[in-house]
């Protein structure tokens, strides 16, 4: 499961949805064949990238995904940082385990029709400003390359990979996921986290919002993590 570059494409709630849904859907087809699935989710450490406390992450898999077994990927400075140490690399494996067997142990909350239909509505709204900002806005790849330092990272000899896709044109489009983020976080604006999730919540009604939210461990994961980059940024720019 990929959640960098589905999120730069759509932004971070429709990409966390779509994620949602098509663990769904490959779960289901993998129960109706006999065929069982484990899913390998490629998460970056960031919230932009699908990063998070990872206890948070696994509770608020969708039914049936996790079934005893989880594979995720640790990436750069989170590998220092959750295993560079004897006791933490073991704190961490206690933390993943213990969420992983409470996943697979205890009754899965299942999203009610009304919960689905609201992410629709939240995941469209969300998603037509994030790419009309992103993709539609003339000024926004000049208001990118002078605000961030994206220009400047292009030189440095890190990553396994170039910072664009060449076939892909100029732009943020040919950005890859890594880059965009890290500009953005080094300036502590952390855009891609949270760019359309206000007008995606905004969708449905406040009481709809927090019944989910009180009942739902992936909306509750989601919101709660919103609420953090969210501090992020404001205790910066106020």
């Amino acid at each position: 499961m990929g959640y960098s570059d589905s999120a730069k494409t759509a932004g971070r709630l429709a990409s966390a949805w779509a994620l949602y849904e098509a663990q769904e859907g490959m779960a289901e087809a993998g129960q109706r064949h006999g065929v069982t699935v484990s899913f390998f989710h490629g998460r970056g450490g960031t919230v932009g990238r699908g990063g998070g406390p990872m206890s948070l992450a696994i509770q608020s898999q969708p039914s049936g995904t996790i079934g005893g077994r989880m594979r995720v990927t640790e990436q750069g400075e989170m590998i220092q940082a959750k295993f560079g140490l004897a006791q933490i690399a073991e704190r961490t494996l206690e933390v993943v385990t213990t969420a992983v067997l409470e996943a697979s142990l205890a009754k899965p909350v299942e999203p009610t029709s009304s919960w689905r239909e609201a992410m629709h509505a939240m995941s469209e709204a969300s998603m037509r400003v994030y790419r009309k900002t992103v993709q539609e806005d003339q000024d926004f790849l000049r208001y990118f390359d002078q605000c961030t330092p994206v220009t400047e990272l292009s030189h440095l000899r890190i990553g396994s990979r170039p910072q664009r896709r060449k076939a892909a044109g100029g732009g943020p489009g040919s950005l890859r996921a890594i880059p965009w983020v890290f500009a953005w976080t080094q300036t502590r604006w952390l855009l891609p986290a949270w760019l359309g999730v206000d007008a995606g919540l905004h969708a449905v009604s406040p009481a709809l919002r927090a019944e989910m939210a009180e009942r739902w461990p992936f909306f509750q994961s989601f919101l709660d993590l919103q609420e953090m980059v969210l501090a992020k940024a404001c205790l910066l720019y106020t």
